[in-house]
């Protein structure tokens, strides 16, 4: 909406737009939300009345969004103070007025609740929710009072070696913190001696972890991971992943006429892309660090990811950009000539997993859409939280249960995708070839 428009901004002029839309709406007592007049179609709705609503899980999923984002909107103070779920409402609400289902508002309803709050009122939404292809595994919020909040988001990633069971969350001020896998509390903090906004962060294969800032800059943080030995104290130079750490360390000088702007790694090296569009792939092959570099986008490349196909010796690394196009490419072939994807809104973040039998990609989109790509099959899930998204990491448990996590300002929140779910009906066949 353009915020300027008359209709907006007096009472006369939206009056006169709030008949035209809605004869039967009360403009009078709308005034100035244009929520309560706009109604959906597609939206099997409930009467509200904005006097004597109550604050109700099974009311609030079933009642028409925009009626009772008003009611919170004129009662925010009280809705806050008295009720989870009237907080959870207000922070995913973008993505509440747009589902089309009862069950779609639960699931966001759940993903959006405080991490403390009661489980009478997470059980009350699940029911409604069941239907969905996703459940919510935990959530952590900034108003928990739990203390397990890490902070807003900047970035994500899996861990490897010493933090194979952890993600790890960079914030803002530069901090990164450590969060359980399983549960997804913070679990520790790690040091950083370049106190700057990480862009990017990612564990090499020895557990070095490495940040981008949004300076182009890469540093560590944190310890680096020693070998244990006599060997490792006189040959240090002989340990493979110290040629792959120095290499990351001294890439961003070796980019001319642009600055680093993504970075990831995979199990045998790491992938940087920069504002000119191109993607560089740094891989360890027999003590060696080789660089292949190609141009993928038009514009800065603002994510990448990457993995490694066991048994074959493939590498395939994904990109995305303010192009809004995914690119796939393997440093041994030439990119594939069309985009995996291609949307209006531009690529914020992307996460690749490989487990047993199924690869997974995890991407984030700037208006807001997460989409979980099972590459192996080509389903696809979709999920909105509401507010916007910084970060995403595709990550498995030591059960091999896949799960994606979405970070955001003042909410993390982890979903697994349901069995035998497919969202929207959307497939594709998502294959690498020569």
């Amino acid at each position: 909406m353009d915020l300027m428009d008359p209709r907006w901004t007096t009472p006369e002029s939206f009056s006169r737009w709030a008949l035209a839309t809605d004869p039967a709406s009360d403009a009078e007592q709308c005034y100035p939300l244009p929520g309560p007049v706009v109604r959906s179609e597609h939206v099997t709705e409930s009467p509200l009345s904005l006097d004597s609503f109550v604050l109700a899980a099974e009311t609030m999923v079933r009642a028409d969004p925009h009626a009772v984002t008003a009611w919170l909107d004129h009662h925010a103070s009280t809705a806050e103070r008295e009720s989870d779920l009237g907080r959870a409402w207000l922070r995913a609400g973008q993505s509440l007025c747009v589902s089309d289902t009862a069950s779609a508002r639960a699931l966001t309803l759940i993903a959006a609740l405080d991490s403390d709050t009661a489980p009478e009122t997470r059980h009350v939404l699940h029911g409604p929710a069941q239907s969905e292809p996703w459940h919510v595994a935990h959530t952590s919020t900034r108003e928990g009072v739990s203390g397990h909040w890490p902070g807003p988001v900047t970035a994500l990633c899996a861990g490897t070696a010493l933090h194979a069971r952890h993600v790890l969350c960079a914030g803002h001020l530069g901090d990164v913190r450590l969060l359980d896998a399983t549960n997804g509390r913070a679990t520790g903090r790690l040091t950083f001696s370049h106190n700057r906004p990480a862009a990017a962060i990612f564990c090499l294969p020895d557990g070095t972890v490495v940040a981008a800032d949004d300076f182009g800059g890469v540093s560590l943080i944190g310890e680096v991971p020693r070998r244990p030995g006599l060997q490792a104290l006189l040959e240090p130079d002989a340990d493979p992943c110290t040629r792959l750490r120095r290499a990351v360390l001294a890439f961003p000088q070796r980019i001319a006429g642009a600055t680093l702007t993504a970075a990831a790694s995979f199990p045998d090296g790491a992938v940087f892309g920069d504002s000119s569009g191109r993607v560089h792939v740094l891989v360890l092959k027999e003590n060696t660090v080789g660089v292949t570099s190609t141009m993928l986008h038009e514009g800065t490349v603002t994510a990448v990811t990457g993995m490694s196909l066991e048994g074959t010796g493939l590498t395939v690394v994904y990109s995305g950009g303010v192009d809004g196009r995914i690119r796939v490419w393997s440093p041994d072939m030439a990119a594939m000539s069309e985009p995996l994807l291609r949307e209006p809104s531009p690529v914020v973040d992307l996460s690749a997993s490989r487990g047993e039998g199924s690869s997974a990609l995890a991407v984030a989109w700037g208006d807001g859409l997460v989409q979980l790509l099972d590459l192996d099959s080509g389903t696809d899930l979709s999920f909105r939280p509401g507010p916007p998204v910084r970060a995403v990491c595709c990550l498995r448990t030591d059960a091999g249960e896949l799960r994606t996590m979405i970070g955001m300002d003042d909410c993390i929140t982890t979903l697994v995708p349901r069995p035998a779910h497919t969202h929207n009906g959307r497939r594709q066949q998502l294959t690498y070839s020569k």
